[in-house]
């Protein structure tokens, strides 16, 4: 799940036994989050393009693919596709995203598993088994420590020749948050479908809870984490965003 759909989704929603209200109100934000993947507001499909890329071309054959957050797992199903793919693992805090995943992963040619739970914890207790291990927008709302505690999870959840990929907030040189922050208050006139009241509820998310990093900084974390290499497959045209692999 990304960083913008997990703003417009309470997590309360994900419990059992939730009431009418609450599915009101998760229909509701989830029209405004599919404005944001249709309008490709966040270059989600360049970003899955070039995740489909690599798994085409890098990862083991076969390989176990991880969807940390995963929302309804409908570009991840996507990037999927004409790989070597042999079991798919989803997880979020939401059960109508992942009623919504369940659907999406049936496309796929391969078993699958679904989790309600939080990534954090699952990634943290070292039972993924996955030679690929994926996560969009939403690795971003942790500090740099907690970072790289979660990478360095990740680095034990993979065997040799693993990948962990995240597509995340990223800033070009010694940007500050400040500076970063400000940058993506000037995408604004290009949302053109999202009302003043969207834009400003996913805006005061964004500058409570998101922390970029610089491009320097997510080398050193994945180095520190112990990963031998560290590529960047896609910078998004207004640089805000980044998809990194770590490689074991």
């Amino acid at each position: 799940m990304t960083a913008t759909q997990e703003a417009l989704i309470s997590p309360t929603l994900g419990e059992p036994g939730g009431d009418n209200s609450a599915t009101a109100l998760f229909q509701e934000d989830w029209a405004t989050y599919r404005k944001i993947v249709d309008g490709n507001y966040l270059f989600h499909r360049e970003a899955y393009d070039a995740l489909h890329r690599f798994l085409a071309a890098e990862a083991p054959h076969p390989f176990r693919f991880v969807d940390l957050a995963c929302g309804d797992a409908s570009a991840s199903a996507v990037a999927l596709r004409d790989t070597a793919v042999a079991h798919y693992r989803g997880v979020d805090t939401s059960a109508p995203a992942l009623d919504l995943a369940r659907l999406n992963i049936g496309e796929l040619p391969c078993p699958g598993s679904l989790e309600q739970g939080d990534f954090a914890t699952r990634l943290g207790g070292g039972e993924l088994g996955a030679d690929v291990i994926w996560i969009g927008l939403s690795l971003h709302h942790f500090r740099t420590a907690q970072k790289l505690e979660l990478m360095h999870a990740a680095r034990q959840a993979l065997g040799a020749g693993g990948s962990f990929l995240i597509y995340e907030n990223a800033s070009p040189g010694n940007e500050t948050r400040s500076a970063w922050m400000k940058r993506w208050d000037e995408q604004r006139p290009s949302w053109r479908t999202l009302t003043d009241a969207e834009w400003e509820s996913i805006g005061a998310h964004v500058h409570a809870c998101d922390f970029p990093e610089t491009d320097a900084t997510w080398h050193a974390l994945g180095t520190a984490a112990g990963f031998g290499k560290v590529l960047r497959l896609y910078i998004c045209p207004t640089d805000l965003f980044r998809l990194y692999c770590f490689r074991t």
